[in-house]
């Protein structure tokens, strides 16, 4: 390619001052030539970027395609709703609302709402009377032949250790079990003092729960 720009310099310099000789206008086209031409030497010369240095003039489409390729996406190739990390749906909500103009679009959506990992929650239109619920689903763990099956509740918190969290977060957690009457998983840690000063109830960690979930006199917290 270097080799082509330097026969093409040659023969478009002679072109023009061919036409120019029979037609003096002509000449007028060195004033587009002329920058082509020194910016293209200048590409075969400078040492900072080897595809400009190889293919000059030419070259530097690369460089004008990696700054156009995101807007040409962005506009054309790209759907209102795949856009990473924001979609322009997502986007146009913002810039809606940072305007003061309608942010609401009737007529449904373009998302897959059948799909997995979207999630929502409506209201019902035949709602059940608060008082007619099961505001406390437990479920018995624990078979015929266990001789302490728990019972336990549906929402229960995970187990995060004391390692892991600082012991106003213990604390606040436990005693929120207790409110809720639900269980708190100790996690890998085992039972820290904190685990014990709000009185909810503890499931100690499955498998490695042997570490830390003592008593003074050695037997099982229970």
């Amino acid at each position: 390619m270097r080799n082509d720009f330097v026969w093409f310099s040659i023969i478009s310099t002679l072109i023009v001052c061919g036409l120019g000789y029979f037609f003096s206008p002509f000449l007028w086209l060195f004033i587009i030539l002329v920058p082509i031409l020194l910016l293209g030497y200048y590409d075969m010369f400078q040492t900072k970027h080897s595809i400009r240095r190889v293919f000059p003039i030419l070259g530097r489409v690369r460089y004008w395609m990696e700054w156009l390729r995101p807007k040409i996406y962005q506009y054309f190739v790209e759907s209102d709703i795949d856009g990473r990390p924001f979609a322009r749906t997502d986007r146009n909500i913002i810039y809606q609302r940072a305007k003061k103009e309608t942010d609401t679009t009737p007529f449904g959506t373009q998302l897959n709402v059948y799909e997995e990992g979207y999630e929502w929650m409506n209201h019902s239109i035949a709602a059940k009377n608060f008082d007619d619920l099961n505001n406390d689903p437990r479920i018995i763990i624990g078979g015929k032949d266990c001789k302490q099956p728990y019972n336990a509740s549906r929402y229960n918190i995970s187990a995060m250790s004391f390692g892991s969290l600082s012991q106003n977060a213990i604390r606040a957690m436990n005693a929120g079990a207790k409110i809720g009457n639900f269980a708190h998983n100790t996690g890998e840690g085992g039972v820290s003092s904190y685990h014990l000063q709000e009185g909810g109830d503890l499931i100690y960690q499955i498998g490695t729960g042997y570490f830390g979930c003592r008593a003074e006199d050695g037997n099982f917290f229970g």
